[in-house]
């Protein structure tokens, strides 16, 4: 599924969080992505824009609530998948995506 190959990418921004306020959080977490999937040559630096910008925006809507769920659905190893956000969430994933010329991850160079 296009999802679980582009669910990384969405991930990506939140590996390192800098202390700021929400806005430069949001947005360092879109240039964390951009140059992830640019490195690992996914897609162009527009394309990857384009990408980010959809995905960090759609990961920035689910709540605490739901995220604590998701981690404890997997570590119960079951299943998140038949949640209602999450379905939603993964139906706005897959929109990010339309139109994007998106390529496997590769190695950097």
């Amino acid at each position: 599924m296009k999802l679980l190959k582009i669910l990384p990418l969405a991930i990506i921004g939140f590996i390192a969080i800098p202390q700021a306020n929400a806005a430069d959080i949001k947005q360092e977490n879109i240039n964390t992505c951009i140059n992830g999937a640019v490195k690992y040559k996914v897609a162009d630096k527009s394309t990857a824009t384009k990408l980010c910008n959809c995905t960090i925006g759609v990961r920035s809507n689910m709540t605490i609530g739901q995220m604590w769920e998701i981690e404890s659905y997997a570590k119960d190893k079951k299943d998140p998948s038949g949640l209602p956000y999450v379905k939603k969430m993964q139906k706005d994933l897959q929109q990010c995506t339309q139109g994007l010329d998106l390529k496997q991850p590769q190695k950097p160079a």
